[in-house]
């Protein structure tokens, strides 16, 4: 196997670093850690129209239609430069909920007693196989507590595990949420 790089890899790994070197500089980082890890939806925005979100996603799909290990080198880049924000989770609910690939939807998710990302700014919740939208998405955080974060860009919510038990009958949408 040949674990080197290709020339179209270098260069998306390249166009991505220009982007982000674009729309997420240090003042930018700045602004976020002051406004308490909040998430800036013109950053949200700007990288869904980009395709950051719709990687995975096929053409036909509206996606951008590349692979895993091209989408890995966009996510290390992100990584490089402290993107803030539920990245993975909202990458994933491309095709899933309504403006996850665009960017107009901030999606996080729930993984058993871990404390949750960027909960009070969701727009959905991933949990297993459903997607928490609307009524049952505010009642999921007000039940939500927050917690201290190392990370100033992160901010943190406890669910615990009564925070997911019963999500089924709570009226989760499941499938395409929007």
């Amino acid at each position: 196997m040949d674990f080197q790089l290709s020339d179209d890899q270098r260069a998306l790994r390249s166009g991505m670093r220009d982007l982000l070197d674009a729309v997420f500089d240090r003042d930018r980082m700045r602004a976020a850690v002051e406004r308490g890890g909040t998430l800036d939806r013109s950053l949200w925005r700007e990288l869904g129209a980009a395709g950051f979100f719709a990687l995975r996603l096929p053409e036909e799909a509206g996606g951008v239609g590349l692979g895993l290990p091209e989408a890995v080198l966009l996510f290390e880049e992100a990584g490089r430069a402290l993107l803030p924000g539920p990245l993975v989770a909202t990458h994933l609910a491309a095709g899933l909920v309504k403006g996850a690939a665009e960017g107009e939807a901030v999606v996080t998710a729930v993984d058993g007693d871990l404390p949750v990302a960027h909960l009070a700014e969701a727009d959905a919740v991933l949990v297993g196989a459903d997607t928490l939208v609307g009524e049952p998405l505010r009642a999921f955080v007000a039940a939500a507590r927050p917690v201290r974060s190392m990370d100033p860009l992160t901010p943190l919510h406890r669910t615990g595990a009564a925070g997911t038990a019963g999500v089924g009958a709570a009226g989760v949408a499941t499938g395409p949420a929007g």
